[in-house]
C-alpha cells in the first residue's frame, strides 16, 4: 500500500522560490524543454534525407527513433531523477542540456546507420534527466492547486520545439543539409547550458519529512504500488505509441504521399501544429486548473474527454485526399500528444511525496517511452509489409493502422484512474 497521511507528515516550509523567479524559472524551463524536443525531433523532420544518405528502411528510421532512442531516455531518466529528487534541479537539467547538444552536434558527422543510432543513445542520456527535474521544480515552487499552468507553460516545449525543428530543420536543411542542421540546432543547447545555472542555481533545499519509525525507505518503484498512478501511466503510454508513431513519420508521410518538399513540410506543417498544440496545451493547461479546485479528477477527465474528442481528425488525415486538409487534421491529431501532459503530471504529483516527485514523472515517462518506442518501429513495419502493394500510401495505412487505435485505450484508462484517484491522493504541499 501506497504511504499514508497518518504516517507520513511533510512540514511546511518557506525555502521556495518567490513567484517573480519560479515563473521566470518556467520560463526558461519552457525553453530548454524546447531545446530538448527540438533535438529529439530533428531525424523525424528529415528522415527522408537521411534516409536516402545512409540507406536506411522505415524500420530502421522506426528503431533509431523509437528503441534506439526512447529506450535509454526512459532507464536513465529514472537514475538521474534521484539526484533531482535531491533539489539539485539546476545542475541537473544543465548538465543534461550541455551532453545532450554535444551529442546532437556529434550526429552531424555520422557514416552509417549504426553511427546515428549512437549519437541518439548519447543525446537519450542527456535528454533523460531533464523533463523529470523540470516537473520537480514546479511541485517545489507552486501549491499543488496551481501547478497545471506553470506545467502546462513547460509543456508548451513540445509544439514550439515541433514547430521550430519543422521550420527551422526543414528550411536548414533544403539550403545546407541534415548534418549541418544537426550542428547549429546543437550548438544553441549547449549555449543555454550555463544560463540554467544562474536562473535555477544548483541545488534548492527540499522539505523535511516526518516519519513514523515503521515507515521502510522509499524506493523508486514504490509509486507503482498506487493504483490510480498506474493506470494513469498505463493511458499516457497508449498517448505515448500514438504520438511517437506520428512525431516520426507525419513529415515524411506528407514528403511521400502528397508530395510536399521538405521546406513545405517544415513551414505548413511546423506552423500549424505550433499553433493547434501551443493553444491546445494554454486552454488545456488553464482549464485544468480552475477545475481541478472544484474536483481534482478533472485533471484526469479532461485527458480523456480531449482525447474523444480529436480522435475523428487522428483517422480522417490518413485518408483524406487534400494536402492542405491533411496537415490541419494531423495539426490536430498532434494536439493529444502534447495537451494530456500538463494535467497528467500534475494528477500524478498529488499521489506522491515531495521527495518522490522527480522520480515519479521519471517513471511516469520512462513507461511512456518504452511503450512508446513500439509505435515507431511497429508503424515502420507496417509501412515496409504494405509498400509492395501499396507504395506511397503504405506509409498512411500503418499510421492508421496505430494512431487511433492507442488513442481509444488512452480514453479508457483516464476514465477507469479517476474512479480511484480521490483514494489514493496524498496531495502534500
Amino acid at each position: 500500500m501506497p504511504p499514508t497521511t497518518s504516517s507520513v507528515t511533510p512540514r511546511v516550509d518557506t525555502q521556495t522560490h518567490g513567484p517573480r523567479r519560479a515563473w521566470a524559472a518556467v520560463v526558461l524551463l519552457a525553453v530548454v524543454g524546447t531545446l530538448n524536443y527540438a533535438d529529439r525531433f530533428l531525424p523525424a523532420v528529415l528522415a527522408e534525407p537521411i534516409k536516402n544518405d545512409l540507406d536506411l528502411s522505415d524500420t530502421a528510421i522506426g528503431v533509431i527513433n523509437g528503441f534506439g532512442f526512447l529506450v535509454v531516455y526512459a532507464v536513465l531518466g529514472i537514475v538521474i531523477a534521484r539526484l533531482a529528487d535531491s533539489g539539485a534541479f539546476g545542475l541537473v537539467i544543465s548538465a543534461c542540456l550541455g551532453l545532450w547538444g554535444a551529442m546532437t552536434m556529434v550526429g552531424g558527422a555520422v557514416q552509417s546507420g549504426v553511427q546515428l543510432a549512437l549519437t541518439r543513445v548519447g543525446v537519450a542520456v542527456g535528454e533523460a534527466g531533464s523533463t523529470p527535474a523540470a516537473h520537480a521544480y514546479v511541485a517545489r515552487n507552486f501549491a499543488p492547486e496551481r501547478r497545471a499552468a506553470p506545467l502546462a507553460v513547460i509543456t508548451l516545449a513540445i509544439p514550439l520545439a515541433s514547430a521550430a525543428s519543422l521550420i527551422g530543420g526543414g528550411l536548414l536543411a533544403e539550403s545546407f543539409g541534415w548534418r549541418t542542421t544537426f550542428v547549429v540546432m546543437g550548438a544553441v543547447s549547449v549555449v543555454f547550458a550555463p544560463v540554467v545555472l544562474v536562473v535555477l542555481g544548483r541545488r534548492q533545499a527540499m522539505p523535511t519529512v516526518d516519519r513514523s519509525p515503521h515507515d521502510r525507505r522509499i524506493r523508486p518503484w514504490d509509486v507503482m504500488r498506487t493504483p490510480s498512478y498506474v493506470i494513469i501511466v498505463a493511458g499516457a503510454a497508449c498517448i505515448s505509441v500514438a504520438g511517437y508513431s506520428l512525431t516520426t513519420f507525419a513529415p515524411a508521410f506528407l514528403v511521400r504521399r502528397h508530395g510536399m518538399s521538405l521546406g513545405e513540410v517544415g513551414l505548413q506543417y511546423g506552423v500549424a501544429s505550433g499553433i493547434a498544440g501551443i493553444l491546445g496545451l494554454l486552454v488545456v493547461g488553464r482549464v485544468a486548473d480552475r477545475l481541478a479546485t472544484r474536483d481534482p479528477r478533472w485533471l484526469l477527465w479532461l485527458v480523456a474527454v480531449m482525447t474523444a474528442a480529436l480522435l475523428p481528425c487522428s483517422a480522417a488525415a490518413f485518408v483524406v485526399g487534400d494536402p492542405a486538409v491533411c496537415v490541419v487534421l494531423i495539426a490536430l491529431a498532434y494536439v493529444v500528444g502534447t495537451a494530456y501532459m500538463a494535467p497528467s503530471i500534475a494528477a500524478i504529483q498529488r499521489l506522491v511525496l515531495p521527495e518522490q516527485r522527480a522520480t515519479a514523472s521519471a517513471v511516469f515517462l520512462f513507461f511512456g517511452a518504452i511503450v512508446g518506442a513500439a509505435g515507431p518501429f511497429v508503424t515502420g513495419l507496417i509501412s515496409d509489409a504494405l509498400t509492395t502493394e501499396l507504395g506511397s500510401q503504405a506509409l498512411g495505412r500503418a499510421l492508421l493502422v496505430v494512431v487511433p487505435a492507442m488513442q481509444v485505450v488512452a480514453v479508457v484508462c483516464y476514465l477507469a484512474a479517476s474512479r480511484r484517484f480521490l483514494r489514493d491522493a496524498l496531495d502534500p504541499v
